[in-house]
């Protein structure tokens, strides 16, 4: 039965490791291509890449509205099939607008694998799997993105359809187990669908303890997307201005980041029992922290690299550590939904951030890096009050033994 479980852990990962991986992240080395190749310029690949943004943020607020099983086990197909579609389809495309068009189906699709699938892929763990379990399905995303380094990276500039045949092709081959999870996934879901209360029409249950530290999680989670932003967005500008690189993002700097990811994720499987999530929190913030306070401060190619990591890994370790510790705080009915919309709010603090500092990019990156600083500061302050909150609300007894329930692991 471990067996099992570890299994569809795996062909979640592989589901992340599309939506997230192939679609969002190794976008930006065919976007390179693209640039170099004089099809569009870097505002267009700009503008692709918001359009994308936006439809995943569409995709999640979509999925956290399904509240039937058919319905949802009906979207995540047509999720699934739709990325490798659009990705071959982009490689036909020789008009920004088609690009637009697949860009933002792409991204719908994302939103719905990204709010569905760990929930799906972790059915059934007990408390003492959980963690683990939702770390292996996070670590997708970046080994999707070193897949994407790897194969599409080092292809000259000449060859934009071949790379995203490639990344098309890596998409069709990830689905195949992603495809077996929601047959078996939805499977063991109807047998116990814990949603049906609420396709029935009766009220969400959200203990009022646990309102303060959802709220704070909540704000972390956002504050977490947008504190990504800096690095994940203009570390290729801040190498060309302090090293005379060339300001594209680099297929090295991708594989960096996605081994900070899968990295993270995978080091969130390994803590101790006796750790708890609602303690680790605020500890993996001050990663983050650290981080962008290297990208700050940094002035070689290993600093900034080592900076590039420590964010990779900040991310998918919050990322894994949230989820499993929304499993704590609301009802199983409301986890999906629940973790969909706060997936959502992520790439919302994301995309605000990102226009709010716009124009500090030419003539101001240290000091729009500096204000991602004090982005993850709150973070850090966000995830502490998620940590004191649930610690005022429980008995201490109650809070004791959390490290053995659901902050626990194996």
């Amino acid at each position: 039965m471990a067996n099992y479980r570890y299994t569809k852990a795996i062909a979640g990962s592989c589901a992340i490791g599309i939506g997230l991986g192939v679609v969002r992240f190794d976008f930006a080395v065919v976007g390179r291509l693209m640039i170099e190749s004089g099809l569009f310029s870097a505002s267009s690949i700009g503008e692709l890449s918001s359009l994308n943004l936006a439809g995943y943020i569409l995709g999640c607020l979509h999925h956290s509205q399904l509240r039937i099983l058919r319905d949802r086990r009906v979207t995540l197909w047509i999720a699934l099939l739709t990325i490798p579609i659009s990705l071959f389809a982009e490689g036909l495309s020789s008009t920004l607008a088609m690009h637009a068009f697949w860009r933002i189906l792409a991204g719908w699709a994302s939103g719905h694998l990204m709010s569905g699938i760990p929930h799906l892929a972790t059915l059934g763990c007990a408390d003492g799997q959980r963690r683990r379990a939702s770390a292996l399905v996070m670590a997708g995303a970046g080994i999707g993105a070193l897949i994407g380094a790897l194969s599409v990276g080092s292809l000259p500039k000449e060859t934009v359809e071949l790379g995203w045949m490639v990344l098309g092709t890596v998409a069709a081959v990830l689905a195949i187990p992603v495809g077996w999870l929601l047959l078996v996934g939805f499977r063991d879901e109807a047998r116990h669908d814990p949603e049906a209360p609420l396709a029935r029409g009766e009220a969400p249950k959200i203990p009022a303890s646990s309102l303060l530290p959802l709220a704070a999680l909540t704000l972390g989670y956002l504050l977490l997307g947008a504190g990504q932003t800096p690095v994940a967005l203009y570390e290729p500008l801040l190498v060309s201005e302090r090293l005379g690189a060339s300001p594209m993002l680099s297929s090295t700097s991708l594989a960096v980041f996605g081994a900070g990811c899968t990295t993270g994720s995978l080091l969130a499987s390994t803590f101790p029992r006796r750790w708890p999530t609602v303690v680790l929190l605020p500890i993996v913030a001050c990663l983050g922290l650290l981080g962008n306070i290297l990208f700050l401060t940094g002035s070689s190619a290993t600093i900034l690299g080592a900076a590039t990591f420590c964010v990779g890994a900040w991310i998918w370790l919050t990322a894994s550590l949230t989820f499993d510790r929304l499993s704590q705080l609301v009802d199983p009915s409301e986890l999906r939904p629940t973790w969909s919309l706060i997936t959502m709010i992520l790439g919302i603090g994301f995309a605000l951030f990102a226009f709010a500092t716009s124009p500090l990019v030419s003539q101001h990156i240290d000091g729009l890096i500096l204000i991602g600083v004090v982005v993850v500061v709150l973070q850090v302050i966000a995830e502490l009050i998620q940590w004191l909150g649930d610690r005022r609300h429980r008995h201490p007894d109650e809070a004791n033994s959390l490290r053995f329930r659901g902050g626990s692991e194996i």
